[in-house]
């Protein structure tokens, strides 16, 4: 189908307003067109219509929107101003499902509620000066998409107030009026009134147009921006410019009294933010915008919340885009094992070590009172620095080779110090000797130690899950404290495959899960073809094999319905393909009726016929050359009577 006059969009007009100027320069009727484009039931004030494929199906293609309804979304819609704060593969997944007509609901869709939505989306505002220059350039004026949020009450090129397109056409729900170009109507009287109130002052008129320069910023990239850190910098910002709370986040007082003292009470209410940094509001406060599900892509942050946060710290929401993010990765931490003694002396260096180790002829307690440290100190120096002094002669003879060697092997097992003390009978500087002449005992003994917590950790929950038919997660806290903090430390993810799951989590899981549409069509389509196949086979009465009847009997009625057809399409096309006509249903019904004949063996006759077929003579005398037909075919015979009888 080819659309003749269908009009190319100009840098920053929005959708609808394209559809309008289309409309406009159409002489057919706006019903026809609509029909024509897919858009009957679509609303001009949406976001974007819900289902864009056969939109862009029917247009021409030499038109740079044929086959592209991604282009219609970054260029034509608002929808990029909602994503620019959410990851790239959470924008990516969001504009492919609108693209591809699978989101019922667009506006869902990109993360805005009922509530949030009346608020966000647009409804037509214009400003006389881009209307005048238009008409000048053009010849035709346009609804630009950078005027329409909510929250864009002033025109950042003119500085001047927003008005509203026709108030009157925009209330009622008649496509043919809500299709309209910017400043044309076709009331005798448009009404449109300005969208802020007159009582401006210096401090909103400046606020007003910050917002518009900023939403003029994000539309203008060519797509949605691939640096999707942009909010983690806005909390590492605020978080460096005094906001940063004690638990980690922000100080939601702080942050609470800069936005009132930044922008006014006045401008949050006229925002309907007025509770919104309130720190006795029970609703959504301001020091939760940048949650961690928004740094790391589970949930899109509102823009406008997100705006008056960097307004506290940047003066233009491009600086954000062009800093570098400054956050540090946290380094996976490791078990040590067991800790170590805190040291009160300043620590030794190699050289000094060597040169007092070697000017005593390897006497370490000599050696350490020239550098004036414990002799303890000094050896666990040596051992830190992997520095060897060979075992003295006395504390070998002393201990013996049998028993050093014993010492050595469980040293190397992970016996604990204290333990190995009391089994061979030895002090702890003896040990550290015998550490010093082999460098590997002390990280064999450290490794072999934290190999025996972690299994000592992870048999108290195995055996906890065991004693437990129906464990619970906080009852294995309270009573394993110890064993859930080192795991959940340094064994997390062996710990979240055993742990029982939280409350939170075990309703997760239970939770309904979302309908699997596919699979559902499919099965339904199955239904109905089985359904159809009985029906043709079965020796009793015949049943018309409507599509209403077959959807029912599939389960599928819903089907039927304009919202639900993305759902059903094999459903669909089955019952469509397999539903009988009025024409075919009654020969069906003749077949049976001549079948029930043939086993009376008695001449066919009108009166009999239409009580065995239950059906008006009329219709019998319509289909008499096929009844002729079939009966020849059975080897019946007509009353001579009949009316039916052949001539």
């Amino acid at each position: 189908m080819r659309l003749p006059g269908f009009p190319i969009a100009a840098s920053g007009e929005i959708f609808s307003s394209v559809i309008a100027r289309h409309l406009a320069r159409s002489p057919a009727t706006k019903s026809r067109h609509l029909d024509q484009l897919g858009l009957r039931i679509a609303s001009a004030n949406s976001l974007v219509p819900n289902n864009l494929p056969p939109f862009v199906e029917v247009l021409p293609a030499s038109h740079p929107w044929a086959d592209t309804p991604s282009r219609i979304i970054l260029d034509h819609t608002l929808i990029p101003l909602f994503l620019r704060f959410s990851t790239a593969e959470r924008s990516a997944e969001v504009i492919a499902e609108i693209a591809a007509g699978r989101s019922r609901n667009p506006t869902a869709t990109v993360g805005l509620t009922p509530s949030r939505s009346t608020k966000l989306l647009h409804k037509a505002k214009i400003c006389p000066d881009c209307v005048a220059r238009d008409i000048a350039t053009h010849g035709f004026p346009v609804l630009y998409r950078q005027h329409q949020p909510s929250f864009v009450r002033m025109c950042d090129v003119h500085a001047k107030p927003l008005y509203w397109n026709c108030v009157r056409c925009q209330e009622l729900h008649r496509h043919t009026r809500m299709w309209q170009m910017a400043g044309r109507c076709n009331c005798h009287s448009p009404l449109t009134q300005a969208v802020l109130n007159a009582d401006l002052n210096v401090k909103t008129d400046e606020n007003w147009l910050w917002l518009s320069h900023q939403v003029a910023i994000i539309l203008g990239y060519s797509n949605v921006p691939t640096d999707h850190s942009i909010t983690e910098k806005l909390l590492n910002c605020l978080k460096e410019n005094g906001f940063s709370g004690t638990t980690g986040g922000l100080d939601s007082s702080a942050v609470a009294d800069a936005l009132n003292e930044r922008f006014g009470r006045s401008f949050l209410q006229q925002l309907d933010l007025g509770n919104w940094c309130e720190l006795l509001s029970n609703g959504h406060r301001a020091n939760r915008v940048l949650s961690r599900d928004v740094i790391e892509g589970r949930k899109i942050p509102n823009v406008l919340h997100v705006l008056l946060l960097a307004r506290l710290v940047v003066a233009d929401i491009s600086i954000l885009s062009d800093m570098e993010l400054t956050s540090k990765v946290q380094e996976k931490r490791c078990p040590t094992g067991y800790g170590r003694r805190a040291s009160s002396c300043q620590a030794l260096d190699n050289r000094t070590i060597d040169l007092a180790v070697q000017s005593t002829e390897g006497k370490i307690t000599v050696a350490a009172r020239v550098l004036g440290v414990h002799s303890y100190v000094l050896a666990a120096e040596m051992r830190r620095n992997g520095l060897r002094l060979p075992l003295p002669n006395v504390t070998a003879k002393r201990l013996g080779i049998k028993r050093i060697h014993a010492i050595q092997e469980a040293l190397k097992k992970g016996i604990p110090k204290k333990d190995i003390q009391h089994l061979y009978k030895i002090s702890e500087w003896s040990i550290l000797l015998i550490e010093l002449d082999d460098l590997d005992l002390s990280n064999a003994h450290r490794n072999a130690t934290i190999e025996r917590q972690r299994e000592n950790h992870r048999t108290a929950l195995l055996k906890y899950c065991e004693d437990h038919p129906s464990p619970s997660r906080s009852a294995f806290v309270t009573m394993h404290a110890g064993a859930f903090d080192w795991l959940r430390e340094y064994d997390r993810t062996w710990l979240e495959g055993h742990l029982p799951l939280s409350i939170r989590g075990v309703q997760k899981i239970l939770r309904q899960r979302r309908k699997d549409w596919p699979a559902i069509d499919t099965a339904a389509a199955a239904i109905i073809r089985k359904a159809a196949l009985d029906e043709i086979n079965k020796i009793d009465r015949p049943t018309w094999l409507t599509r209403t009847r077959l959807l029912t009997i599939a389960g599928a009625l819903g089907a039927i319905e304009r919202k639900n057809e993305g759902k059903f399409p094999n459903t669909r096309a089955e019952a469509k393909r397999l539903s009988e006509g009025k024409k075919d249903f009654q020969r069906r019904i003749i077949d049976w009726a001549l079948q029930e004949y043939a086993g009376l063996q008695i001449p066919i006759s009108i009166n009999q016929l239409r009580r065995v077929a239950r059906m008006s003579p009329c219709i019998l005398l319509e289909q008499r050359s096929y009844i002729v037909a079939k009966a020849e075919e059975l080897g019946l015979v007509f009353d001579t009577r009949c009316s039916l009888a052949p001539r």
